[in-house]
């Protein structure tokens, strides 16, 4: 490009004196030569030093600028050269001539003779290289930008901000800021340009009129233009300049320079204001100015730098960091908008990519145990601040519904206060009061590769107003929806559950009650569906009446009248009920209730609620007279049995409780101490005297679901302040009532008691008998609340406090092994990593070396059975193994860790065995210790004596061979040892100390066996004999604690006579089990909440035996031998298992089956063990661990339970069992599409088919009658899992696990069902009369642009289902998207055994569609093809575009969303399987499948390299240097695949890197290796994806990179491996 330039006087430059002058003086000399050829005045008094340094042919030259004209332009490059031969250093002048020119530009942007001549000096300059664009470029930028901040702002100090950058420029120059002329000139197009005369042109001379100047001055400085004139005159000058220089070879970092100050001006724009200011500055005399000529320019620029052919800034620069091109509204200017809808297309490519199919249908399903939040990922895959988007979302836009839909499913299935917390804002009232305050730090609920959303108050009141009229529609129009009950009991439980929910939402100010009264009944008012006609609503308000966030928010209304007179319109019972009759509870207290709150606001304003009740007051008087003389009546005839009360009075103590709480509350704690208390001296040391209250019957949990919440609250307390501060021990009915009212009101009163407790009764809890009652409160009761509640980790946090800190203790045997087994059970319930926070005490020893063992079996289970789901938790799985690791001895046996999962089967086979090393360590000992317990343990020595004889020998050396040693001395006859005084000598030791000893005499009992056998003794008689032992030991003389004793011998299983002991001592001896089923007649079959009382208290020695019992004898309350065996025997069945006694443990799930029916995670045992050793299990065990369930609670379907027991006949279940179990989970787990299920399509689209109310006898959830009515329980009510959703997909969990191998034919099975879309009938057609060819499923297509479906995806083996009379039923099914989803999150629960068929089965029907091979279309053709089939299937079910190929890729994502962080590797399989990719076509699905994926890995820089590689890698396979495949395409063609690498590049760094907007090197080395292996234009448009500083923007603007680069390039030249991060293998 050629720039022109104008004419000019000649003129000369005298020599200068002899040397070089200074650095600052080839500045001074470059701005007098430019300012002599522009006319511009230097005379400057800071100027007389440098200038009496030039020569004086030189000065002359410098004076002469006065003279009418000015050098001719031509001699402007004679004058420079013999200016440059004055200065040695050529560089020096060179800076200074761009610092100095690019200030000219700036300032000289307005005159048009000034800009002509510099335009043709630069263009002179830059030919001679004597100026470089690379570096003149970003000098110019600057300036330029320092000038619009200046003029757009028109303040005074513009002018210094000027000088300020052209000082930085010039360096530290003493010449002062360069004077812009005093006025603007015309803009290029002026007809001055043209002008005959160039004559001198005045500093002070205006060539606009002087109207037209608007500038800034300031004294004698510089002046500004103004923003307006900047646009006009300075932008297009410098578009112009941008131009020349693109023809020339920029360096990446000049393009981006360029690019984003491009960028920055367009986004900056405003059309509107752009042109109104630019055009009243105008004269209307020289011509009008377009004010879109810079814009074009600009646009020019873009497309330039973004050309694919050059390649200088790849196009996604547009859309990310500071060149990203801002879309806020669309321009009427037909070029930019060319370009926006071009940037527009190319970002919608990408989210294509990243973005699930049917992504607004994922929603939490609240049925998995680690229940996550609905997520809000951008368009672009970016992480999204949930507060910020609950804000910003619409209503009635499709992420509304989305959010209501997901408050919906929760508000039905009632997920703990633990979730709600973390995802629902406050209302603005409640956010303003603390305003002033800091705002606290907000739970995270998801870890950092899946951002939590947050609902705001509005969505919240919405779903609540919508969960309202649910509840409110009559019973006998409830069949229209599944969602509320259809009997009255069930009705009343819902309302139960919601109320507590409500309480809960409103004392934590997530709802602003007046917005919710509002709104409540603008929806009665509006009349749209029926409603019953009940105080439901009235008592549902009467619950939150006294909380302070109601009642400030009644007293700041400004309309009391008319809130009044809407609450009262929520009482709807049109006549009161006869009180004669036999009525439920509830009806009584729904009757009375609304009559209470109208005295309530009565007493406050007669007038007020006179006028509003109008002549029913005298009515609601009367009600209040009856509730007073019932209670007076009460209280002086009769004493209330609240255990035992019948319908009327139960009714009336509940209109009580939510009228006068206090008396009634009193009433209830009179009763509960009414049998009074006995004195009890403890046997301890101390000898403090208790009071033990006498037993009394607990209070029924209907009475206590009926109480008001308030009472509730206030009844808790109350039984707390007995039973804590220690100066009572309270009845265990007391006990009772208090866990029972935990369960019933588990939102409002749940707390966390270890924690909480200690604060509030911190004296009490010292004492160890209520520390006793807590953990039994805790370890028998309350540990399904804390697993529903999500807080079973913090508790296990709790309790490593109390093991840490008593384990030392002497003889605190008690209270240490009621928390150990607690641990155990909390371990085992547990499904995360658990390390131990390094802030408790304990030193260096942390955990028990039980629990430390029993950890790692559950890492195992959790790692092989269910993943570790979150990245965070990964990141602490090494420090978590190395603390157990370095508080652990054992060796784990080859047996037990061949079912490992590899990650940890790897860390623990390298483990020595050090049980030879405490052999040595025994026998080196053994004489002292056996010479020491020949005096001790003799039967003629009493205690004193034996105590004596300890502390005179020094025994203490070898206190961990106690238990060895008197095992030895024992010899199978008990009778020849003191077993008192060992009791006592046991007692004496640490509960650590006990420990140890138990292991160390396992390994010594064993090795004694050995020695025997080598002997001659025939080892039965040595097992019967130490079986025997054993046995006495334990449960005779109860001297060891037998759980730990078990699990000793059952860790030794690697020696075959450890397990034969365990089986002999829990099979063949009588005596536990005696002890085991004398428990189980005695508790009884019943829940202990059904349980009418009163309960009996057992002696302490005769619950627990001599050791647990303590020496101090505290009263028990639910702790006994028996139950501490629960979590022992999953962990021997474990070790049969593994041993292969599968028989063994038959029988052992037999003996104990009624056991094990108490156990806390009985479901989550069985479905553990299922698939822990998922291929390893027999028939015959499957059915025994599934017998071991109570059945009656567990919705197993009727067709598996047939196929179990055996009455099916085949071994393969039909396709409509499959179907069937979808359907379940689609009815029962999956949240509904809409609030309708009548219409034909919800909000979102889905189509009414969606849901099948009736036939759904096979499904699970619904297998028998009261199906339904499971949803309606309570969490307690249901096994193991806390909510029903999740226990309906556990059991379709159980159910597909219990199926005979393989897995693949199950997988096969379900994903047939879920994807495959059904053969229409010969006589279907499409809108245009046409067959739909995208529902063909065999053949060719009928249209060139339209996909089909594969060859019916594996319809070869499924040929049955498509005849027979179920087929239209199943074809239906088939074409649902929540089915996908359902199916997704199905096989996600599986373990990974189930995936591998999984993933090949996707890649199998992928690879066999047609069009996926075909590369003999257009690529026009295959992108329509690829278009139709990443149609999201809920459009394309409307549209009856259905593919399987869509199908399979949204049951893809629906799985991959759904599976834990650890098991997102797999996925690349899917991709794996199908290679070599064979089309372009293909290419693109397979982006498609990984693009959702990258959002959730980029957190793992290993995980996301070898994504980022594979991606690659495929791409290769198609357009490769070697690739076998001819790609009938070229590289320009798939630039969304370009784009979108580029995004997956810049993703990594997205909120992860301080270094916004700059990929990791070590990424940019990998890109770099791997399009070496592409076809050379391919190559082309990944130049920028390099470590290459001289072709890469990305790599040449990082500040790491050049450092990297030359370190390598270093290490390179000196033979040297480069350091380790500038490596990077592609895997």
């Amino acid at each position: 490009m050629e720039l022109s330039s104008g004419g000019g006087v000649s003129g000369a430059v005298a020599a200068v004196g002899n040397g070089p002058p200074p650095a600052q003086n080839a500045r001074v000399a470059v701005q007098d030569l430019f300012n002599l050829y522009l006319g511009r005045s230097t005379t400057s008094k800071s100027d007389a030093i440098s200038r009496e340094q030039q020569s004086s042919k030189l000065r002359r030259k410098m004076s002469a600028t006065n003279r009418p004209q000015p050098p001719k332009d031509e001699n402007f490059l004679a004058d420079y050269q013999e200016l440059q031969t004055t200065f040695a250093d050529a560089e020096q002048l060179r800076s200074s001539t761009e610092a100095v020119l690019a200030m000219l530009v700036v300032q000289c942007s307005y005159h048009a003779l000034q800009v002509e001549f510099l335009l043709s000096a630069l263009q002179t300059l830059t030919k001679l290289n004597l100026i470089r664009w690379d570096t003149f470029l970003p000098l110019l930028l600057r300036a330029v930008s320092a000038c619009e901040t200046a003029g757009l702002q028109q303040a005074p100090q513009a002018t210094s901000t000027l000088a300020s950058v052209a000082s930085h420029m010039l360096g530290s120059s003493t010449t002062p800021p360069l004077s812009a002329p005093a006025s603007p000139a015309p803009p290029l197009s002026s007809s001055l340009i043209a002008s005959p005369t160039h004559s001198a042109v005045d500093a002070s001379s205006n060539i606009l009129p002087s109207s037209a100047a608007t500038v800034n001055t300031s004294g004698s400085g510089g002046k500004v233009l103004s923003g307006p004139r900047v646009v006009t005159w300075l932008r297009p000058l410098v578009c112009k300049i941008l131009q020349a220089a693109l023809e020339a070879e920029l360096k990446p970092v000049a393009c981006y320079d360029v690019l984003v100050q491009i960028v920055s001006w367009i986004n900056q724009w405003d059309p509107r204001s752009a042109t109104a200011g630019e055009r009243q500055s105008v004269n209307k005399d020289d011509g009008k100015v377009e004010s879109t000529a810079w814009l074009h320019n600009c646009i020019e620029l873009i497309w330039a730098l973004i050309d694919e052919g050059k390649c200088r800034v790849p196009f996604y620069a547009l859309l990310h960091d500071r060149s990203q091109l801002k879309i806020d509204h669309w321009p009427e200017d037909e070029l930019l908008f060319a370009l926006f809808l071009e940037v527009h297309r190319r970002r919608d490519k990408i989210s294509l990519h990243i973005q699930m199919l049917d992504h607004h249908l994922h929603c939490p399903t609240f049925a998995t145990l680690r229940m996550t939040a609905l997520t809000y990922v951008g368009s672009l895959g970016e992480p999204l601040h949930g507060e910020d988007v609950a804000n910003a979302i619409p209503k009635g836009s499709l992420e509304w519904e989305r959010a209501l839909r997901c408050l919906r499913h929760a508000l039905r299935f009632n997920p703990s206060a633990d979730w709600w917390k973390k995802v629902l804002l406050s209302a603005p009232r409640y956010r303003q009061q603390t305003q002033g305050q800091a705002a606290p730090p907000r739970a995270a609920l998801i870890s950092l590769t899946q951002p939590a959303s947050e609902f705001s108050a509005d969505m919240t009141c919405e779903a609540v107003v919508d969960r309202i009229m649910e509840l409110m529609t009559p019973i006998n129009a409830a069949s229209i929806s599944v969602h509320v009950s259809m009997t009255e009991a069930g009705r009343w439980q819902e309302w139960l559950i919601f109320a507590d929910l409500f309480y809960f939402f409103m004392r934590s100010g997530y709802i602003d009650f007046l917005e919710f009264i509002d709104r409540l009944a603008a929806r009665f008012a509006r009349g749209d569906q029926p409603v019953m006609r009940s105080n439901h609503v009235t008592w549902l308000l009467a619950q939150v009446f006294r909380l302070e966030t109601v009642t400030a928010a009644l007293n700041s209304d400004s309309k009391k009248l008319e809130t009044a007179q809407k609450i009262l319109s929520f009482h709807m019972a049109e006549r009161p009920v006869d009180q004669s009759t036999n009525l439920p509870p509830q009806t009584m207290l729904l009757d009375f209730v609304g009559s209470s709150q109208i005295l309530r606001l009565w007493s406050i304003n007669r007038t007020m609620m006179e006028q509003l009740t109008g002549n029913r007051m005298p009515e609601h008087i009367q009600k209040g007279k009856q509730i007073d003389e019932w209670w007076k009546q009460v209280v002086k005839e009769r004493v209330l049995d609240y255990s035992n009360l019948d319908d009327k009075s139960m009714g009336m103590v509940w209109v009580l409780s939510h009228t006068v709480s206090q008396p009634i509350c009193e009433a209830v704690m009179a009763w509960l101490n009414s049998k009074g208390a006995a004195d009890y001296m403890s046997p301890g040391q101390t000898g403090d005297r208790l009071a033990i209250m006498h037993e009394t019957r607990p209070l029924p949990i209907v009475l206590l679901s009926g109480l008001s919440l308030h009472m509730s609250s206030r009844l808790i307390n109350n039984i707390e302040e007995v039973m804590f501060p220690g100066q009572h021990v309270p009845s265990i009915g007391m006990v009772e009532t208090y866990v029972r009212l935990l369960l019933v009101v588990p939102q409002t009163l749940f707390r966390h008691h270890v924690n909480g407790m200690m604060q509030r009764y911190q004296q009490g809890l010292a004492k160890p008998g209520v520390s006793l009652l807590l953990l039994e409160i805790l370890n028998y009761r309350l540990i399904p609340l804390y697993r529903y509640q999500n807080k079973i980790k913090q508790l296990l946090f709790d309790i490593a406090k109390i093991v840490i800190t008593v384990k030392t203790k002497r003889g605190e045997h008690r209270l240490f092994r009621l928390a150990e087994n607690l641990g155990i059970n909390l371990i085992l319930s547990m499904r995360e990593v658990f390390l131990i926070k390094k802030e408790l005490k304990g030193a260096s020893t942390e955990f028990t070396e039980t629990l430390n063992r029993v950890m790692v079996i559950n890492l195992a289970i959790t790692m092989k059975t269910r993943g570790i789901q979150e990245i965070d938790q990964m990141m602490i799985l090494q420090p978590a193994l190395e603390q157990i690791l370095a508080n652990s001895q054992h060796k784990w046996s080859e047996k037990t860790m061949r079912h490992f999962p590899p990650t940890l089967r790897d860390i623990l086979s390298g483990r020595p065995d050090k049980r030879q090393q405490i052999i040595q360590q025994w026998q080196a000992a053994e004489a002292t210790v056996m010479h020491t317990l020949r005096a001790v343990l003799s039967p003629a020595h009493d205690l004193a004596y034996a105590l004596t004889t300890l502390n005179a020998m020094n025994f203490p050396q070898h206190r961990q061979y106690l238990c060895a040693g008197a095992w030895m001395l024992m010899d199978g006859h008990l009778e020849s040892i003191n077993t008192g005084n060992l009791g006592r000598l046991i007692k004496e030791l640490s509960p650590e100390e006990v420990t140890a000893n138990i292991y160390s005499m396992v390994d010594v009992l064993l090795h004694n066996i050995q020695v025997q056998l080598q002997h001659g003794h025939l080892l039965h008689d040595l097992l019967l004999r130490a079986s025997a032992g054993l046995a006495a030991l334990m449960w005779t003389q109860e001297i060891l604690p037998f759980d730990i004793t078990l699990l000793a011998l059952a860790d030794r299983d690697d020696d075959t006579h450890a397990l034969r002991l365990v089986v002999g001592l829990l099979l063949d001896r009588p005596e536990f089990v005696q002890r085991i089923q004398h428990h189980c007649v005695s508790r009884g079959q019943q829940e202990h909440w059904m349980h009418p009382g009163p309960f009996q208290r057992l002696d302490p020695q005769q619950a627990l035996g001599q050791h647990l019992a303590g020496k101090d004898r505290y009263p028990i309350f639910f702790d006994e031998m028996s139950l501490r065996a629960l979590p022992v025997i999953p962990l021997i069945i474990y070790r049969l298992i593994e041993n292969d006694a599968t028989d063994t443990a038959e029988l052992l799930l037999a003996a104990y089956q009624r056991l094990l029916l108490h156990h806390p995670a009985q479901f989550s045992f069985v479905r553990d063990t299922l698939a822990y050793f998922y291929g390893s299990l027999p028939t015959k065990l499957i059915v025994r661990l599934l017998g071991s369930l109570d059945l009656i609670k567990i919705p197993f379907s009727e067709a598996f339970l047939q196929h179990v027991g055996g009455q099916n006949s085949g071994n393969i279940l039909p396709h409509e069992y499959y179907h069937n179990l979808l359907q379940g989970l689609v009815n029962k787990v999956i949240p509904p599409s809409s609030k309708s299920r009548t219409s034909a399509a919800g909000p979102d689209g889905l189509p009414g088919l969606a849901r099948s109310g009736p036939n759904r006898s096979q499904a699970p959830g619904s297998g028998n009658a009261t199906g339904a009515a499971e949803v309606h329980k309570v969490f307690y009510q249901h096994i193991d899992p806390g909510t029903y959703s999740q226990l309906v997909l556990e059991t379709a969990v159980v159910e597909l696990l219990s199926l005979p191998p393989p897995s693949t034919q199950v997988v096969t099975m379900l994903v047939n069902a879920a994807v495959r879309v059904p053969s229409p009938p010969a006589h279907s057609t499409g809108s245009a009369g046409l067959v739909n060819p995208c529902l063909s499923t065999v053949g060719t297509p009928r249209s060139p642009l339209l996909p089909t479906s594969p060859t019916n995806a594996g319809d070869n083996q499924n040929a049955a289902c498509n005849t027979g009379p179920s087929c239209n039923s199943v074809n239906l099914l088939t074409a649902c998207p929540l089915v996908i989803q359902a199916c997704g999150l199905l096989l996600a629960q599986l373990p990974t055994a189930f995936h591998g068929g999984f993933y090949s089965e996707t890649a199998r029907i992928i690879k066999e569609c047609w069009w996926v091979s075909d590369t003999t279309r257009v690529p026009k053709e295959m992108d329509a093809v690829f278009g139709h089939t990443v149609w999201d299937p809920t459009w394309a079910v409307q549209d009856e575009m259905s593919c399987v190929v869509g199908n399979t890729l949204a049951l893809l994502h629906a799985f991959s969303s759904n599976l834990p962080f650890e098991w997102l590797e797999g996925m690349h399989s899917v991709v794996t399987l199908q290679r070599p990719i064979s089309s372009v076509a293909h290419l693109r699905v397979a982006f498609r499948i990984m693009g959702p994926l990258l959002p959730r890995l980029v957190i793992s820089r290993t995980l996301f390299a070898k994504t980022l590689a594979l991606l690659f890698t495929i791409m290769a396979d198609v357009f490769g240097r070697n690739s076998v495949v001819s790609a009938n395409c070229e590289a320009t063609e798939i630039s969304d695949l370009v784009d979108f690498l580029h995004h997956a590049v810049m993703m990594e760094i997205q909120g992860l890197s301080s270094a916004v907007g700059k990929p990791r090197p070590e990424t940019l080395m990998l890109c770099s290796k791997a399009v070496e292996r592409l076809r050379p234009d391919l190559q082309h448009l990944f130049r920028h994806l390099s470590a290459d500083v001289n072709t890469s923007i990305y790599a040449a603007t990082h500040p790491k990179m050049a450092q990297l680069q030359q370190q390598a390039q270093q290490a390179l030249q000196a033979h040297q491996r480069p350091p380790q991060s500038t490596i990077m293998t592609v895997i």
